[in-house]
């Protein structure tokens, strides 16, 4: 199930049939609108543990009663009621998930049961797009991983929504380095700073600041790093993250970690010589994302080798304010794509380009099925890595990657 490997040509259908489980802030201000916005997406239920989903970054969420009046479409309290309603489950195409972190594994097992269900009956597929990080658990991360690979057929397949990595300049970011333009890969250097500081300072937004059951911490780790994680192992596919140096420095409030540093040591898989990633971020950027007018984040990637560079930076609202470009041994610029684009946060009309290749995944797509942005082996190398982090914070020590086989 895994990407990049695309699905084999199914038959075309114009409309897709797709639940959301999770209605809380980010579904009911994003997915949600978006998704019935398009034609091509049949929203055919919205899932949540709660009859009444609260949250304290949006204080007017709407109950499911009212949700299921709004898109005209029927409501459940848990998955498995949603996956053995009879009218519904057998006929899904898709699954959004955009539950609390801690919740992602048990929901992702459920569903790859009903995968392999359809399978071994010679039924239609099921798709699988749930939103980051993909576990803050590092033995759920490997074990839901373990799992997705076992279905890896090409036929259903698991993504993840981190949305910088469904950009344009992403693949083009991804292709430059494996068409070996930039020679050996040497060193990253990475920068990411968010205007959220009154989330993480914020007593009333533990999912954000408190750490649940094996997390060592909580904050802007977990809450914005694995964003940028994800989008550097996306572009640098053969990198494997071995031991991570990292310290944090912590809101005196809340307890949330608001910056870090981290020394990543990766080996590469194809040339087997070592290669540093140098991370940095903060949720201390000043200002206010959601603010009218919104403060834009501030993202820096750079990977270095031996013949050439590549080079993206901008504030991820405002596309004139970057370019991603490309340096040869000589030091002529290439300018690939003159736009930043990194995140995307558009609820207003169809949505970021991983909610519209989605739903034209779920719709079979014909001859241009998309394929992952984020796939499982992005996510987990991001939960990797953050694990890490937070452990070697805690012990002031270089802390090794616990790998895929240890567990």
């Amino acid at each position: 199930m895994s990407s990049p490997t695309p699905t084999p040509k199914k038959a075309k259908h114009e409309t897709a049939n797709i639940a959301v489980i999770g209605a809380g802030w980010w579904s009911q201000g994003w997915h949600l609108p978006v998704l019935h916005n398009n034609p091509r997406s049949n929203l055919v239920a919205i899932v949540d543990s709660s009859s009444n989903p609260t949250s304290k970054l949006n204080p007017n969420l709407e109950p499911l009663s009212e949700l299921a009046k709004k898109y005209t479409t029927k409501t459940f309290t848990s998955v498995t009621d949603l996956l053995e309603d009879s009218n519904i489950g057998p006929n899904l195409d898709g699954v959004l998930v955009a539950t609390p972190h801690a919740t992602h594994y048990a929901i992702g097992r459920e569903l790859l049961e009903i995968i392999n269900q359809r399978k071994k009956e010679n039924k239609k597929p099921l798709h699988i797009l749930m939103e980051k990080p993909f576990t803050t658990d590092i033995e759920d991360a490997i074990n839901l991983f373990n799992l997705v690979e076992a279905e890896a057929d090409g036929d259903s397949q698991f993504w993840i929504n981190h949305s910088a990595n469904y950009r344009a300049q992403t693949t083009i970011a991804r292709n430059t380095i494996s068409s070996s333009r930039l020679g050996k890969i040497r060193h990253v250097t990475a920068y990411f700073a968010s205007p959220l500081k009154w989330i993480f300072l914020d007593p009333g937004n533990d999912g954000w600041n408190k750490p649940t059951g094996n997390m060592i911490g909580n904050g802007f780790g977990w809450g914005q790093s694995s964003h940028l994680l994800a989008f550097i192992f996306h572009i640098l596919p053969d990198l494997e993250p071995k031991n991570v140096y990292c310290r944090m420095t912590h809101s005196e409030i809340t307890g949330a970690d608001v910056t870090h540093s981290a020394t990543i040591e990766c080996l590469d898989l194809t040339s087997k010589d070592l290669v540093i990633i140098s991370m940095s971020g903060t949720a201390l950027l000043p200002g206010n994302q959601y603010a009218d007018p919104p403060i834009a984040k501030l993202v820096q990637v750079e990977v270095y080798g031996d013949d050439g560079s590549l080079h993206y930076s901008g504030n991820d609202l405002s596309p004139t304010s970057g370019c991603l470009e490309y340096r040869d041994s000589n030091g002529t610029i290439e300018v690939l794509n003159d736009r930043f684009e990194f995140e995307a946060y558009d609820n207003l009309n169809l949505g970021p380009e991983s909610i519209q290749n989605f739903v034209k995944l779920c719709c079979a797509g014909g001859d241009d099925i998309p394929t992952a942005g984020a796939n499982v082996m992005d996510g987990l190398r991001s939960v990797q890595v953050l694990d890490a982090m937070y452990k070697s914070n805690a012990s002031k020590q270089t802390e090794s990657i616990i790998s895929i086989n240890e567990k």
